[in-house]
């Protein structure tokens, strides 16, 4: 893959992981009755580890001198403001889950640039930490 090609696709993941749902919840807090105030600080802590990844990934194209596009949320997000927490909580993780498959199909096409494929390794390990997390985080949610 050519260095444009490549710069471009790491910006896609970029954009995919700064305007994922997980960055989305942090910014503009579902729903929730007061008693949920520690579960939306976890809701930051996971938006926190994302902002870690995002902030490599700003680094690393502007180090090759390509311009960085953050993107924009989905308009459908939007129409998650008044649900249950719970019902929040099972989108993020689907939408975490489809984040971490297009990560790790995007290893293959950067194959020939080390540096991005170890870029890309360790959001990769951020965001399975993010997607465990939330899992842990529903089951808790369901049993109490």
């Amino acid at each position: 893959m050519d260095p444009s090609a490549t710069n471009s696709l790491v910006n896609s993941l970029l954009i995919e992981i700064h305007r994922s749902l997980v960055q989305y919840g942090a910014e503009a807090s579902p729903w929730s009755s007061d008693a949920d105030s520690e579960l939306l600080d976890r809701i930051q802590d996971f938006a926190s580890k994302q902002d870690k990844s995002v902030s490599e990934m700003v680094d690393f194209l502007r180090s090759r001198k390509h311009l960085v596009d953050f993107g924009v949320y989905p308009p459908e997000y939007t129409s998650l403001h008044f649900v249950g927490l719970g019902y929040f909580l099972d989108r993020m993780k689907e939408s975490q889950e489809l984040l971490l498959n297009d990560l790790e199909s995007a290893i293959g096409q950067l194959a020939g640039d080390s540096e991005a494929v170890k870029l890309v390794e360790r959001a990769i390990e951020q965001n399975q930490i993010v997607l465990k997390s939330l899992g842990e985080v529903r089951l808790a949610v369901s049993t109490s």
